[in-house]
């Protein structure tokens, strides 16, 4: 049986949704441009929200509120009449159902797994539409068969009852989906990690932006309220510029809730200076600009996906140490300053001393822990500027600029010594590693080096082992 508890918290999750969907109910009246028709319907947007982020926990809630607020307007516009409560549902059946069927589709989808981000806000957009073609259009067909509305109206009402739902899903739900989900438990937040973990600079950059939107947006509007001309409005077209910087530098929730903000400000201005005539304008910025900031929010995103791709192509992700063509690259980088400098470079090949051993005897999990400790304690005792990569297998490169083979054979000889008094209990044996040592050679390439190092380590692996072998720059590894 449910908890105490889990009933008090879902039946404190419908009185809310009930409460705000009556608040957003009152202002959309508020906000009427002409009869059922609103520049936006913020009821639609937090109807959306809730079912795509509860599923049908939310339905009932949505419902009765639907129901009241119908039975509410029926009696205020017909006060002399007998409510017909059975027809009252009708609407909320109408609202709730359209809303529904998209949300379910919505969650099925993300659910799946089968999507990414980007294709999430296409299906989002597309089931967006729908609902709220099908909530407009089954609602009018509601008051009319309510005894509401004539056809004539129901046919006048329809077209600019989607829109004003449409645009207020677009600018509002997802906002509402994050503020929804923020107060009942975070699941997002626990779920998807990465949709939240970009953009979290500081505060006072996120408000400076969209003051710039806000002021960007009032100059524009109040230059329509005293030119009066259609022409005009169109210049609150430049506020993308401004709002795609936003969303391309902020965290999804700050670009939500700048696009929440922005929306509402439009909404606010064109019923403060009587921009009723140029409504579909705005109807339209606002549209136009959801949809870039909500495309835009994946841009961060995808860069931030290639640089985690970076990194794992540049790290190795066992030792944590470079790759192999994170190393050569850095190594070519460093190569080509020295030699225009004149500077002096040693490269270093290393590997561990019957390495194999270990790993067929003990097994590869203690091998790669052997690995792993190695690693560790090179990286600790190596300089700022040296580079330590992973060539493959137990083998190990040194990248030491701005030294000499004697210096590099003094800090390599530290480095044999710190991994033979290492102590690794699940290896159970002493570990000892063997180093090549080679000078860059004028105009010498990377590859050119490591073949030479390569060959010296070879030497020392032949006169014995746990040894350094070096080679000056004017000689090879034959000598």
């Amino acid at each position: 049986m449910p908890s105490v508890g889990r009933i008090s918290s879902q039946l404190g999750l419908q009185l809310a949704l009930m409460l705000a969907w009556v608040l957003l109910y009152q202002s959309a009246e508020l906000l009427e441009y002409s009869p059922h028709a609103s520049l936006w319907y913020p009821p639609a947007a937090l109807s959306f929200a809730a079912l795509t982020l509860f599923g049908l926990r939310a339905f009932p809630a949505l419902l009765l509120v639907c129901f009241l607020m119908s039975v509410w307007h029926f009696q205020r516009y017909h006060p002399a009449e007998q409510i017909p409560y059975a027809a009252a549902i009708l609407p909320a059946m109408a609202h709730g159902m359209s809303y529904l069927l998209g949300a379910l589709l919505l969650r099925i989808l993300i659910q799946s797994g089968r999507v990414n981000y980007s294709g999430t806000l296409v299906a989002y957009l597309i089931l967006a539409a729908i609902a709220a073609l099908l909530a407009a259009y089954s609602g009018a067909w509601s008051l009319q068969l309510a005894g509401v509305i004539e056809q004539s109206e129901r046919l006048a009402i329809w077209l600019g009852w989607w829109i004003g739902d449409l645009v207020a899903i677009l600018s509002l739900s997802p906002f509402l989906v994050l503020l929804l989900d923020r107060f009942t438990g975070k699941t997002i937040a626990a779920q998807a990690p990465w949709l939240l973990q970009h953009g979290h600079g500081p505060r006072h950059s996120f408000l400076l932006k969209l003051v710039l939107c806000l002021l960007l947006l009032t100059f524009s509007m109040l230059l329509a309220h005293q030119v009066r001309a259609q022409e005009i409005t169109f210049l609150i077209l430049f506020l993308s510029l401004p709002a795609m910087w936003l969303v391309y530098t902020e965290s999804i929730w700050r670009s939500f809730s700048g696009l929440a903000v922005i929306s509402l400000a439009i909404v606010l201005l064109t019923a403060l200076l009587e921009l009723d005539s140029y409504a579909a304008i705005y109807q339209f910025t606002i549209a136009m600009i959801a949809v870039a900031m909500l495309y835009g929010t994946a841009v961060p995103l995808l860069q931030n996906t290639n640089q985690q791709l970076q990194r794992s192509l540049h790290t190795d992700p066992l030792t944590g140490v470079l790759s192999r063509q994170g190393f050569i690259e850095q190594a070519n980088l460093l190569l080509g300053r020295a030699g225009r400098r004149k500077d002096k470079v040693c490269l270093a090949v290393l590997d561990l001393d019957h390495f194999k051993q270990v790993n067929d005897l003990l097994g590869h999990q203690i091998g790669d822990e052997v690995l792993q400790q190695v690693c560790q304690t090179l990286q600790r005792q190596l300089r700022q500027q040296d580079l330590l990569g992973r060539f493959g297998g137990d083998e190990l490169m040194l990248l030491l600029p701005d030294t000499d083979t004697r210096e590099a054979s003094k800090i390599c000889e530290r480095l044999r010594l710190s991994i033979e008094q290492l102590h690794i209990a699940a290896a159970g044996q002493q570990v000892t590693a063997s180093f090549g040592i080679c000078e860059q050679q004028s105009d010498e390439s990377f590859n050119q080096l490591f073949a030479r190092a390569d060959k010296t380590l070879m030497q020392a692996k032949q006169r014995g082992r746990n040894r350094i072998e070096t080679i000056l720059a004017d000689q090879s590894a034959t000598d």
